[in-house]
């Protein structure tokens, strides 16, 4: 009797499979880490990661902002998804907002010429509130100041912090000028009060980083003005 070995197989007409296709097995080697992991996409991928409903309360924190609640909202979670949305929505109210106010103004509306400059600086000024400045401020408060804030904590709290002009900008189209003033200090107000209020805690631990608070008003202040003698000019037609 033949004996076949036990490895071997049998084709359909008896005779011993001698050559079986091999299985080529390839190994990937594993990505070496990041030696700077901050300059990485998937290290911001976690400040997206926030459902919407989380958002909206964040921003139902920061209207409320003598409540110093947003830190037990926002948790050990900080995003970059709702400043993000906050600062862009804001330019596109600035742009818009802007160009109606003027045209509310214009006697001759068929002579009427959009102001597009407009959208130019107000990305340069709402990013640079929104981002830009936050992070020096976390740099400073973090890294010189010894707070236990991070970096993106701030640009956080910084972010919806903006979150009240998104009101106060569509009342500003309001063509005049008392209620303009009225509305864009009621949004200095709450904007500069949710900063504070909710930095205290931190500012009592170190008295150093009480000085934090000149900064974040005086740019809040130069804010203000930006949209109000930039944006919201008002130039009315005098009568020789």
């Amino acid at each position: 009797m033949q004996n076949f070995g036990s490895n071997n197989d049998l084709d359909e007409k008896g005779h011993v499979m001698t050559d079986q296709p091999k299985i080529k097995v390839k190994f990937e080697p594993k990505p070496k880490p990041s030696t700077c992991p901050i300059c990485t996409v998937e290290y911001y991928q976690q400040f997206f990661d926030i459902e919407q409903r989380d958002v909206y309360m964040r921003i139902r924190c920061s209207l409320l902002s003598w409540k110093p609640e947003f830190y037990q909202c926002v948790g050990k979670n900080p995003d970059l998804w709702g400043p993000l949305w906050i600062s862009t929505t804001i330019i596109f109210i600035l742009f818009a907002g802007g160009n109606l106010s003027r045209f509310l103004l214009e006697e001759d509306k068929r002579h009427f010429k959009y102001e597009y400059n407009y959208m130019y600086v107000a990305v340069l000024v709402v990013y640079a509130m929104a981002f830009i400045i936050p992070i020096i401020l976390g740099v400073i408060m973090k890294y010189i100041l010894k707070s236990e804030l991070g970096v993106f904590e701030i640009v956080c709290m910084y972010g919806y912090s903006l979150s009240v002009y998104m009101f106060v900008l569509i009342l500003c189209i309001i063509p005049y000028n008392e209620a303009q003033w009225f509305f864009l200090m009621c949004g200095l107000a709450n904007s500069t009060i949710f900063l504070l209020v909710n930095l205290w805690d931190f500012m009592k631990k170190n008295k150093q980083t009480t000085l934090i608070a000149v900064p974040i008003i005086s740019f809040n202040v130069a804010l203000i003005l930006c949209f109000k003698f930039y944006f919201f000019r008002l130039i009315y037609a005098v009568d020789d």
